[in-house]
């Protein structure tokens, strides 16, 4: 589960009922597993309503927690690869004006 951020809004418990759709009971064992924290917040909504709709394709909850982490990993590797190719990207932009600059032979006599 993603770490807290202090300044995110916080939903009670009947919002949560009310927003997705699931028992209070589901909501709490959610809980317990770690797919969602409380207090509540506005990205455990989106969470449980993923919780929902892999219920309705009749996942049971272990099998949704397995999914939900494997989605969370499968983001911050994508996340990862993001950053990576930005800095290869640039890193040969980089190598590209060097290389410019180690083949430019100085004769500015061509510009006049």
């Amino acid at each position: 589960m993603v770490p807290r951020d202090k300044n995110e809004i916080r939903v009670t418990l009947g919002v949560v009922v009310r927003e997705t759709g699931l028992a209070h009971q589901t909501i709490r064992e959610c809980g317990a597993r770690q797919i969602v924290g409380e207090p509540f917040t506005r990205e455990d909504i989106v969470r449980l309503r993923r919780v929902r709709r892999l219920r309705e394709l009749g996942v049971n909850l272990q099998g949704i927690e397995i999914i939900l982490h494997m989605r969370e990993r499968i983001e911050r590797l994508q996340a990862e690869l993001d950053h990576w190719e930005r800095s290869r990207r640039q890193t040969w932009g980089e190598l590209a004006s060097v290389r410019y600059l180690l083949t430019w032979d100085g004769d500015e006599e061509e510009y006049d």
